[in-house]
Order: C-alpha cells, then structure tokens, then sequence
C-alpha cells in the first residue's frame, strides 16, 4: 500500500490529497462537464498545472470511497505537490517479458499515480538507473529502464494499445525526469505489423 507522507503545499479539509496524470484538455472539458451539469464558479475549475509535453498534472482529494478531482472550491488546494514514500515500490509491481527483460506497471486507479511526476524520486525505488515512464490510460502507469530494444518496442505497442483502444485516454508518449525537468523521451506506436 502506498504510504502518503505529508501534503508540501496542499492541504485541504476534505481529505488527504494525491495527484493523477491528465491530457492538457481536461480542464476545458471539465468546464464543459461541470456547465451540464449546472455547476458553476470555482467548483468547476481543476486544480491542475502543467507537467510536461502533452500532460498536466491535477490534484484529487482522497476519500474512503476513492478520489474525486480537487477544483478551486477546495479553497486550500493549490498546487499538485505531494510526496509519497519514496523507499517504497509506491504501488509499482514488477513484471516480466519472457526472454526480453521486466518493467514496473501500477495500475490502482486510486488517485495517486500523478504523484510520480509530482516526485519522481520515486523511482528511484525501482531502479538505481534512470527509467521512462507512461501514462497511457487513468489509473495505470507503465515504467522500465530504457536501451533494451526488444523490450522498448513491445511496451511501447502495448502503451500505444492501451490509449488507442481507451475512451479516455491520457498521453502516448513516453516521458523521462531529467535535470529536474520531464521532457518527452519518446512516443508509443502501435506495431507496423497491425
């Protein structure tokens, strides 16, 4: 189980608070989804910040029955900005590809998994050298340690898969944290062969 440490610049009185991985047009479309809806003023605002190419992050408020996104009701969430246990596997379970190599997925769908973007020390407690990262679907994020080919192809047509065949998908491309920044280290494409 994910061990949620202190919110550094979050709190709010609804519940501890955690962070997911979105595409940068979902704070339009929960606009849109909040005015059918009829609500209106700051609780149909996102608490969200860009993150990287394509993807920004958002802050959710956890509660016994899951997670809800945090909007601008939430009066003192104001930034994506918790830190998770980082000597931890933070959820990530280790997986094989025969006869190719292993990767780490996290598929909780608990309103956490934006927190590796948040503070990718995380990942440091996977593997002692860099790794790449996907958001392809909610709820699940793909790792592995990049250079391996074989292993690169096959987890990038399963993550090009995964969002191609999701009615909502998140990003097909493949981030790394580097000099403190994430940057776009590649793209998931589904394999020629299909």
């Amino acid at each position: 189980m994910i061990a949620l440490l202190t919110a550094v610049g979050w709190a709010a009185a609804a519940g501890p608070i955690g962070a997911v991985v979105e595409p940068v047009d979902v704070v339009e479309q929960y606009r849109l989804h909040a005015a059918e809806k009829g609500i209106t003023g700051p609780a149909a605002e996102l608490v969200c910040r860009a993150a990287a190419e394509a993807v920004q992050v958002c802050a959710t408020v956890l509660t016994a029955n899951g997670w809800r996104y945090a909007t601008h009701a939430d009066g003192e969430v104001v930034a994506p900005s918790t830190a998770l246990e980082p000597s931890r596997s933070a959820g990530f379970e280790r997986k094989q590809v025969p006869d190719i190599g292993h990767y780490w997925v996290r598929q909780q769908d608990d309103g956490r998994e934006g927190l590796v973007m948040v503070t990718p020390e995380i990942l440091t407690s996977l593997a002692p050298v860099p790794v790449v990262v996907a958001w392809p679907v909610p709820g699940i994020v793909v790792a592995w340690v990049p250079g391996n080919p074989s292993l690169d192809r096959v987890l990038s047509v399963g993550v090009a898969k995964m969002a191609e065949e999701s009615n909502h998908p998140i990003s097909t491309k493949v981030y790394r944290y580097a000099n403190e920044e994430w940057s776009v280290w590649g793209e998931a494409k589904p394999s020629a062969a299909q």
